[in-house]
């Protein structure tokens, strides 16, 4: 099947928070944000639900590092790609998805076919501020995927934002980032504050077709499954596939962390 290569740009606006493009271009639709024009979403249009991101199998990962976590706090929705997976093969999980920007969501429903449902809702709120206000130890796993269109919100990568986090994450909690390999100063900064606040050892993954890295930190000592043999038995047990992803692949990205001194 052949598509139409010239791009068609299908809105353009300003929100209060950032420039949102997206564009139609050989059969994929992506949501760019920013000045930079960082692509934050992108799915195929006539097969929405293949992955074009690889880092949401990362994301799903944590899951089965956590097999009994049920209540998931999503920093960031995008075009809401991957709170339309946990619709479909996750209905006994509960995700809250936290978006500042009210025009983000409406261009997800738009755009993108995303609607919150029976398991997944959306709070339209700044994600410092919707934690704050969170009973301590009531949440199993946060994902942080807020994106501005240069990197994580400055706001959201503190070691203040960080202790909050820990700070409603249950005892065997879990703190899973998308980072950016490609803006290495930042990446290098948001890897030591991390490993700063998080008394355990992170398990970090490099995407293999793209600059993300995923970055899962346990917020308490209780055992998570490190090693390729525990990872994978664990993915096993989980899954060992969640829609179109296989977390059996995903093992096969876990890195070493990098020894060496952040990037200024």
């Amino acid at each position: 099947m052949f598509f139409n290569s010239k791009p068609e740009i299908i809105f353009e606006g300003d929100s209060a928070y950032a420039r949102i493009t997206i564009i139609d271009d050989n059969g994929t639709r992506t949501m760019y944000m920013g000045d930079n024009q960082e692509a934050e979403t992108s799915i195929l249009i006539k097969n929405p639900l293949t992955p074009v991101f690889e880092y949401p199998g990362l994301f799903f990962l944590s899951l089965a590092l956590r097999p009994q976590a049920r209540n998931i706090v999503m920093l960031g929705l995008g075009g809401g790609y991957i709170p339309r997976l946990c619709q479909l093969y996750l209905p006994d999980h509960q995700l809250t998805v936290v978006e500042i920007d009210p025009l983000v969501v409406e261009l997800a429903s738009v755009y993108f076919d995303f609607n919150p449902g029976a398991n997944v809702k959306v709070e339209i709120a700044d994600g410092l501020d919707y934690l704050t206000f969170l009973r301590p130890e009531s949440v199993d796993v946060i994902w942080h995927d807020a994106f501005d269109g240069y990197y994580i919100p400055q706001h959201l990568a503190t070691t203040t934002f960080l202790k909050l986090t820990r700070r409603v994450l249950k005892e065997d909690g879990l703190l899973t980032q998308n980072l950016h390999r490609t803006k290495p100063a930042a990446f290098m900064d948001q890897l030591t504050i991390t490993a700063e606040v998080f008394d355990e050892p992170s398990l970090l993954f490099y995407g293999s077709r793209s600059g993300n890295a995923v970055l899962i930190s346990p917020n308490g000592p209780l055992d998570v499954p490190r090693g390729r043999a525990k990872l994978t038995k664990a993915a096993k047990a989980f899954g060992p596939k969640i829609g179109p992803y296989n977390l059996l692949a995903e093992i096969e990205k876990e890195t070493a962390f990098p020894k060496v001194a952040p990037c200024l």
